[in-house]
């Protein structure tokens, strides 16, 4: 597939922290790969400041994604990047139009949702990448590596921590945006599914069944201080003992991330009022949230390798911890730390393999991720690419190859809530065979 020299043309569903922060900035930085034309989002503020940064005119900038639906061209990429429970909607139309698109994890938040968005995929032949950015690290392109080349030989099991940090689910999972599954969906779809995504890369193979147990545990009326008001700014009296006091997390000199979602306006009035009157000033024990805090799951994949993994939201650091466990050796490894250590029984050698710092976020996942789709869209990048038997390049996270994830994530929250095993292919059945019937 012969290069082109153009930018590719695309247009943005969901002028966020991910669509505006994440693509849209590489996209500035990379002027001859990708260029932005339009623009839908319902924040007048946040559409008024991605059409100035990309040159959009006001006719191809809507506060609706409607609107860019009638203007798309089978050509443009559409980056769709909208809360969870647009991306079913948005996803279908899209496809029937014929448009490629980049689609922001998770796919769709119900499991009737997947087998349809499946159906559609399969039928219209769509061109859709997700964006299971862990996928497009050094670390787990590595890990993948080794673990194919046979290095530790037959791999047995899958050991794969999530420390998300007291702070960030806090912030994402307790007042933000993903905090209640009727808002959004489960943690273990929102946060993890992620990592599950990851252990099915890894292990080579479908699941076959799992089990998971878990909820919500800390962040709960129940365990509030005595006296703790409503917000942190109504004359708190634990402020000073509380890991979550609200000024202390977004008063401060710092205003990227997560600072930076609370208020477009950065200024520390703006992000005051914002405590004042908006989500993030709340009371972590005295939120809406509903999504489990710990969830812990086991799998036993279809190929005989087990894995386990932990979602733990009171961690210290932020990172994923793994071991990979085989019949000639062991792998272990720290994603923020950026190592892995190879150990093989024979003559009981250790090798520990140094990632180098990470350009961009996720762990350099989010800059590995838009090389790709550069790569997949046929950019200068595209020269070394293997491509699939229809002649176009493959991509390491198409819809094709990413869903499984969403179906582990589905069938855990099943089990979890009904403390039941649950067996993959059953699940999968009977949620297709019932969905016609059902409204999704």
């Amino acid at each position: 597939m012969a290069a082109s020299t153009e930018p590719i043309q695309s247009i943005l569903v969901g002028a966020g922290n991910r669509g505006a922060e994440v693509y849209g900035q590489f996209a500035l930085a990379h002027p001859w790969l990708f260029s932005f034309t339009a623009i839908a989002d319902p924040n007048s503020a946040r559409r008024a400041k991605f059409s100035r940064q990309h040159g959009i005119s006001e006719t191809r900038s809507a506060d609706s994604w409607e609107r860019l639906l009638d203007i798309a061209r089978p050509s443009d990429l559409v980056f769709i990047c909208s809360p969870d429970r647009l991306h079913y909607e948005q996803a279908l139309a899209f496809m029937e139009k014929g448009c490629p698109i980049v689609l922001e994890k998770p796919v769709v938040v119900n499991p009737r949702q997947c087998a349809a968005v499946e159906e559609k995929a399969s039928e219209k032949r769509a061109r859709v990448i997700v964006c299971h950015v862990l996928r497009y690290t050094s670390f787990f392109s590595t890990l993948k590596k080794l673990l194919d080349s046979g290095r530790i030989g037959r791999v047995m099991s899958l050991n794969l921590q999530e420390n998300i940090a007291w702070y960030h689910f806090a912030h994402s999972y307790v007042r933000g945006n993903w905090r209640n599954s009727a808002l959004s969906s489960p943690s273990i779809l929102a946060k993890s599914v992620h990592d599950l995504d990851i252990l099915y890369w890894l292990a080579g193979a479908p699941a076959e069944s799992l089990v998971s147990m878990g909820g919500l545990s800390w962040f709960r009326e129940e365990n509030a201080p005595a006296d703790a008001p409503e917000r942190c700014l109504q004359g708190c009296p634990h402020s000073g003992t509380c890991p979550w006091y609200a000024p202390d997390l977004y008063l401060t000199e710092n205003t990227g991330w997560p600072t930076s979602v609370i208020s477009d306006d950065t200024s520390l009035a703006a992000r005051r009022l914002a405590l004042e009157e908006g989500p993030y000033g709340r009371c972590v024990y005295r939120c809406d949230n509903d999504v489990a805090d710990r969830q812990d799951v086991l799998i036993r994949f279809k190929n005989g390798v087990n894995a386990s993994f932990s979602m733990n939201a009171l961690t210290y650091d932020k990172t994923r911890v793994i071991q990979a466990t085989g019949s000639e050796g062991e792998i272990i490894g720290d994603l923020d730390q950026g190592w892995l250590e190879v150990r093989t029984f024979l003559h009981g050698e250790k090798e520990r393999i140094q990632m180098g710092a990470p350009v961009g976020g996720h762990n350099g996942g989010d800059v590995g991720l838009m090389r790709d789709i550069a790569r997949i869209f046929g950019r200068a990048e595209s020269a070394k690419a293997s491509d699939g038997a229809d002649g176009v390049p493959e991509s390491k996270s198409s819809i094709e190859a990413s869903l499984e994830g969403h179906w582990m994530a589905f069938a855990a929250e099943e089990s979890r809530k009904k403390g039941i095993l649950v067996d993959l292919d059953t699940y999968r059945n009977n949620v297709v065979s019932t969905r016609e019937t059902v409204n999704i």
